[in-house]
């Protein structure tokens, strides 16, 4: 049966996220179902293909147009906020589970009834959180760091409690549950959800030949340039690791100057490539002779699954997360120790003895868009 239904993201820019939003977006349309996406903070990086229905609606500008709502965000962004470390969303969600129930409503007014309502990232729940509705899923790529006192508990009571909650691997699902039972807070429902990926898309992306794809052999790095992804340490450990494949790190974020500053310190960049963020990277993970992650922590790591498709095999840091659920079978020789040696030796062995991907179709059926969006269709709405 055809349903209508709605995909919450904060931003459409570059990023895994949304990303995997956009796979499933594109997936459900194929299908047939009528899909709406709703994007809360701009963005037009990554698009649907077209038939999906896009909706730009920032509820904060909103509300802050009314009168009553300037007074109330001056309120809150110049004491409540201050006062209370780490409390804005708490004061922007009330509000916006409003306005999504009034979104909501003038959606239904014109397209007909919505089957499902799915949010992705706590970016997007967090300016909706007080809105309860038994359509309504959350999808949760992350655990929220440490523990923490009890005013974090409270913030998490707000975004968890009661709450129909997808994870999208069983490692997020077990740290989150752990965190939840600490502070004695339970959803109302649990599931567990991959990241989709559109197989043949993307190998047919990788197909394409850019003008700057390198002539030397390289190893590969899809991020965003940031202090977790740990670019420092990659580049430490690939110099350690005294291969003569080049280094190509794919990606832009708060951190590329520092990153280009080390490459200039190091005196290495004829041999590590810094080229910025690329809509379509799939043809420098398939070139690549092995992909290189090197996180501090990873939910998911979307891109492992996107290497794989592309041929290319990965090495791994083991660290807090989801890649021992990604990166399985004999892949997993390739999850080394969390230390600039271990990595080292990992991209050492990785092209040495590399898996043999082709002989393990299920290491990548696992994650095919049209099997993941039959297991959010199953998710139970009453």
């Amino acid at each position: 049966m055809k349903q209508r239904i709605l995909l919450i993201v904060r931003k459409l820019n570059i990023g895994g996220i949304q990303r995997v939003t956009i796979n499933l977006a594109n997936v459900l349309h194929r299908a047939g179902h009528d899909v709406h996406v709703l994007v809360l903070k701009g963005g037009d990086e990554l698009l649907p293909d077209p038939g999906v229905t896009l909706h730009y609606e920032d509820f904060d500008k909103a509300f802050r147009r009314t009168g009553i709502g300037l007074a109330y965000d001056l309120l809150t962004r110049g004491l409540l906020k201050p006062a209370v470390p780490g409390s804005g969303f708490l004061w922007r969600g009330y509000y916006g589970g409003r306005y999504l129930k009034q979104f909501v409503e003038r959606l239904e007014r014109d397209y007909g009834p919505v089957d499902r309502i799915i949010a992705r990232g706590q970016g997007a729940f967090e300016t909706v959180w007080s809105w309860r509705d038994s359509r309504f899923w959350q999808v949760t790529v992350s655990w929220p760091g440490d523990y923490g006192s009890r005013l974090k508990g409270a913030y998490l009571k707000r975004l968890y409690d009661g709450k129909r909650v997808v994870c999208n691997t069983p490692n997020v699902r077990e740290q989150l549950e752990k965190q939840l039972g600490h502070y004695n807070i339970v959803p109302s429902h649990w599931a567990t959800v991959g990241n989709p990926c559109d197989i043949e898309a993307i190998r047919a992306m990788a197909d394409e030949m850019p003008d700057d794809l390198p002539a030397r052999p390289y190893v590969v790095h899809v991020c965003r340039l940031s202090r977790v992804k740990r670019q420092d340490f990659l580049i430490r450990a690939y110099l350690k690791s005294g291969i003569e494949e080049d280094l190509v790190i794919v990606g832009d974020g708060p951190m590329r100057d520092s990153v280009e500053q080390l490459v200039d310190e190091l005196g290495v960049r004829d041999r590590v490539h810094v080229i910025g963020s690329r809509t379509n990277p799939y043809p420098w993970m398939k070139h690549g002779r092995l992909f290189v992650l090197s996180s501090m922590s990873e939910a998911f790591g979307i891109v492992l699954a996107e290497s794989m498709i592309c041929g290319t095999p990965c090495v791994a840091v083991d660290a807090p997360g989801g890649i021992r659920n990604v990166l399985i079978n004999d892949q997993r020789r390739l999850i080394v120790d969390n230390t600039i040696d271990g990595l080292a030796e990992g991209i050492r062995e990785g092209l040495r003895h590399p898996p043999a991907l082709e002989q393990d179709p299920e290491l990548i059926e696992r994650y095919r868009d049209t099997r993941i969006m039959q297991q959010f269709l199953e998710l139970p709405t009453t």
